[in-house]
């Protein structure tokens, strides 16, 4: 059985870790927006256990994200009303990018002296994360508004090696937990352990920070992903995943 008061507690965190430009709250649910940059900040979720059902809610929805010209996206966790995706299934609505949130306690997790964690995106972090994630270079005026809206401790990893950044990652602390976001390796430095590292290292950061826990969100497809987190003692939390028509 789904724990919803530890799901509440890991979904505030992740939506304080990753703030959306706009936020509407109604009805139990938060519509959140960011000019389109990630599903995660661009989509609809109960933020509250078993808000309004989805069949209630559903035409404001589409109407508040169609006023600004964005596809309406229902994100939905343990925390949306038990019937939801059955009713999104009905209406033909279809269900993508099935993503884990998976949780891991701090031990002595060590850190790599290649890695550095500053508390502001460096301009080498930034070009770098930019350039490598799938929504490419572009995107890079919207992800700085909302890096600026990161309200907890939060710190940019960098991998350097040779002088050369080779991989990048984000973690937010608060209330105990650490959150790792996005954790990025350059293509050509893939398959050498540099993720491995980057991640063992901010989880280090976490625990230094004060922080009990980690956890982070990884698409349910991602197998070597998945592979690498559990090997370093991460396990299921709960499940999500996107709607749209």
């Amino acid at each position: 059985m789904t724990d919803v008061a530890r799901v509440r507690a890991l979904e505030e965190r992740a939506m304080n870790a990753w703030p959306a430009l706009q936020t509407v709250l109604a009805d139990g649910w938060v519509m959140r927006f960011s000019e389109g940059y990630t599903k995660r900040a661009n989509s609809a979720c109960a933020f509250l256990p078993h808000p309004k059902p989805i069949a209630e809610m559903a035409q404001e929805i589409e109407a508040s994200y169609a006023r600004h010209g964005q596809p309406a996206i229902m994100r939905i966790t343990p925390l949306a009303h038990p019937d939801d995706a059955e009713w999104l299934a009905e209406r033909g609505f279809r269900s993508i990018d099935e993503t884990l949130i998976l949780t891991a306690p701090l031990t002595d997790q060590g850190g790599d002296r290649r890695i550095v964690v500053d508390a502001r995106p460096s301009e080498a972090w930034l070009v770098g994360f930019a350039a490598g994630n799938r929504y490419g270079p572009s995107v890079r005026p919207t992800l700085e508004k909302m890096l600026a809206a990161i309200r907890p401790q939060a710190g940019y990893a960098t991998l350097i090696e040779a002088g050369e950044a080779r991989a990048y990652g984000l973690a937010v602390v608060e209330r105990g937990m650490v959150g790792l976001f996005d954790i990025l390796v350059e293509s050509a430095h893939r398959g050498r352990g540099l993720g491995r590292a980057l991640v063992s290292s901010l989880m280090a950061w976490g625990r230094e920070q004060g922080a009990a826990e980690a956890y982070l969100q990884v698409m349910a497809t991602n197998a070597p992903a998945i592979a690498l987190y559990r090997s370093l003692g991460f396990a299921d939390a709960y499940r999500y995943a996107y709607w749209l028509r």
